[in-house]
């Protein structure tokens, strides 16, 4: 008698893809020049030889636009995820750019303090490196099983390939990282991280 398999705890990663995005890369690689003008030096957080903008890009004019589609899209996964919104707001915590030129990679990390996180991007040249997720069940790095087929079961690490004008929803604990960017261009996206506040503190 064959038996029965309960598959529990799934970690969902939700991709959406902006229609007419070409105009709107645009207008943001502008805008991320003009940051990069600003402040030549960014900060280190997971960067390994990119960019990292300030994190309060959500509150400048030119990305206040992809910004209310992240919510938007934020607030479908959190209505799917059965969140409770009646007493709970989704807001955009803060927000970033990212450009790694060639070599540049981010070192594994999470977000914490927040919910959800997510990327957009902007341009994606070939070979410019995929963010990968890994396993938050640290024991299976430890110690993995043989397997003969990786399956969503037994793999370690799943890895997205960057493409422009698309969208990346993820929790904000989920390990992850992108790879080193292997092109001769640079690699721009725009991250974000996504909180919830008490409607009785909004």
């Amino acid at each position: 008698m064959a038996g029965e398999r309960s598959d529990w705890f799934p970690t969902s990663i939700w991709h959406f893809d902006l229609a007419d995005s070409v105009q709107l890369n645009a207008r943001l690689l502008e805008a991320i020049e003009l940051e990069y003008q600003r402040d030549r030096q960014g900060v280190s957080w997971s960067n390994s030889l990119g960019w990292h903008s300030v994190d309060h890009l959500h509150q400048r004019e030119p990305f206040k636009g992809l910004m209310s589609i992240a919510l938007q899209n934020a607030i479908e996964v959190a209505q799917t995820m059965a969140w409770d919104l009646n007493r709970y707001t989704v807001s955009i915590a803060n927000c970033w750019s990212i450009v790694n030129g060639k070599y540049a990679s981010n070192y594994l990390h999470n977000h914490p303090n927040c919910f959800l996180s997510g990327v957009y991007y902007v341009k994606t040249p070939d070979r410019s490196g995929g963010l990968y997720f890994r396993d938050p069940r640290e024991i299976v790095h430890m110690f993995p099983a043989p397997v003969l087929e990786v399956t969503p079961w037994t793999l370690q690490k799943v890895t997205y390939q960057p493409i422009e004008g698309r969208m990346l929803i993820f929790p904000s604990w989920l390990m992850h990282g992108v790879e080193p960017n292997l092109s001769d261009d640079s690699r721009v996206s725009i991250s974000f991280n996504i909180s919830l506040i008490p409607i009785s503190q909004t």
